[in-house]
């Protein structure tokens, strides 16, 4: 280029000049002539001048040249972008980086041993360049596939750290470990095995397939914080509510009593400003109201019993025995002493000895074949005694169905017996009353 440039700098040849002058009118000449030798009289010639003029221009073209290749640069640097190395980095990392640098990203997805959302592979060369508004194109995990099947080991033989160890190495997602207090296992031992659906079992278990692993975090234990009220006057309702609020292993027991109305406190098991924990044991009694003792009725007559507690339905009822006289009470239902309160039955059954079953004479003609299901009820069944009858019918002058025979009357009877009775056919005629003499 110096060459170049070095054609414009030299300066006319002399004999150039000599013969340009040679051409010009003498008259001109010798003008030119005399006002020259005038000026060279007064100007000093700078011998450098002409080198320094060189290199002004030649800074110049440097300079221009060197714009030309900064905006080249500069260009190439706007327009273009060097791609980092994005194998193993999160996609959702790698859309912010192209973001930032005017890049599109398309996304494979595909199922692999790497986690979920990391990129496996890129389609353009880490370090190369590509121009912006251009795409990526990347391969991402997906993750393991779901439809694989797992041998799933037995949890319940293996501890908790175990477990958790055989579920990242596996990369069964879907598997949690859940830990929960319990009073009687272990800390980090097995509870138990839970998968969402029901068919899934550790023969086919799947990736796919959700489920939970239970380990003991062993027996929760609490701090004594929480103060106990003075629960005299409160209501049931307020003792369950302030016991459910608190967590406590509230227990409600009930009795009658003739001073605290029913439904509020009698007792409580804590005393008032001392401190529980949670989940502590803690006892109320809660008033029934005034309650009605129940007597012995061995003491009473059958005839009075029924009257004998006020406000209490006695149901007296008498059955027969081989072993107890007449009058003897057999049982009760509630036993002597105890306090019926307005939750419970308000009734009581009493059973008296009726002696032993005796069967009267029933041929006076007065009892028909009709009234003996009545009567065997009434006499025999209806207490206690499996005493039934047959009947066989026979001729006779008494009116049909007239009971005309007994095969026992008049006499005391076991506990299970049958009686048989003649019944009238009412097929003869009496006969005729002899006239007295």
């Amino acid at each position: 280029m110096s060459d170049f440039l070095s054609k414009f700098e030299e300066e006319p040849k002399e004999s150039d000049k000599e013969s340009a002058t040679a051409k010009a009118p003498s008259s001109r000449a010798s003008r030119k002539e005399k006002g020259s030798a005038s000026l060279e009289e007064g100007i000093e010639h700078d011998p450098s001048f002409k080198k320094k003029r060189r290199k002004k221009r030649l800074l110049g073209l440097a300079a221009l040249l060197g714009l030309f290749i900064l905006s080249g640069f500069l260009f190439f640097q706007l327009a273009y972008v060097r791609l980092d190395n994005f194998v193993d980095k999160e996609i959702s990392e790698v859309r912010e980086w192209a973001a930032e640098h005017d890049l599109a990203v398309a996304v494979t997805p595909a199922y692999n041993e790497a986690p979920a959302n990391q990129v496996i592979a890129q389609e353009e060369a880490a370090r190369s360049r590509v121009r912006k508004r251009s795409t990526l194109h990347l391969t991402v995990s997906q993750g393991p596939d779901p439809e694989e099947k797992l041998a799933l080991p037995d949890f319940m033989e293996m501890t908790r750290d175990e477990a958790a160890e055989w579920i990242e190495k596996n990369q069964a997602s879907n598997l949690t470990i859940v830990d929960e207090y319990h009073d009687e296992i272990e800390e980090k031992a097995p509870i138990r095995v839970e998968f969402t659906n029901k068919e899934v079992s550790r023969e086919n278990y799947h990736r796919r397939d959700v489920g939970r692993v239970f380990y003991s975090k062993g027996e929760e234990t609490f701090e004594k914080d929480i103060e106990v009220p003075d629960f005299k006057d409160k209501t049931r309702s307020e003792v369950e509510t302030w016991g459910k609020v608190h967590e406590l292993d509230l227990e409600v027991k009930e009795q009658a009593s003739d001073t605290v109305e029913e439904g509020k406190v009698i007792e409580q098991s804590v005393a008032p400003k001392e401190k529980i924990a949670k989940r502590d044991a803690f006892q109320v009694t809660i008033s029934l109201g005034k309650g009605v003792t129940v007597p012995d009725f061995s003491t009473i007559l059958p005839d009075d019993a029924q009257d004998a507690v006020e406000g209490v339905n006695v149901r007296v009822r008498m059955q027969f025995t081989q072993s107890l006289a007449y009058g003897q009470l057999i049982s009760q239902s509630e036993s002597a002493g105890t306090v019926l309160t307005s939750k419970d039955d308000q009734g009581i059954d009493v059973v008296y000895s009726a002696g032993q079953p005796y069967i009267r004479d029933y041929r006076r003609g007065e009892y028909l074949e009709g009234d003996l299901q009545k009567l065997f009820f009434d006499e025999f069944r209806s207490k206690g005694a499996n005493i039934s009858y047959q009947v066989r019918y026979v001729n006779s002058a008494e009116p049909y169905g007239t009971i005309v025979g007994m095969s026992k009357f008049n006499q005391f009877l076991p506990l299970e017996d049958t009686i048989t009775f003649d019944i009238s056919l009412g097929n003869q005629t009496a006969p005729a009353a002899s006239d007295p003499e």
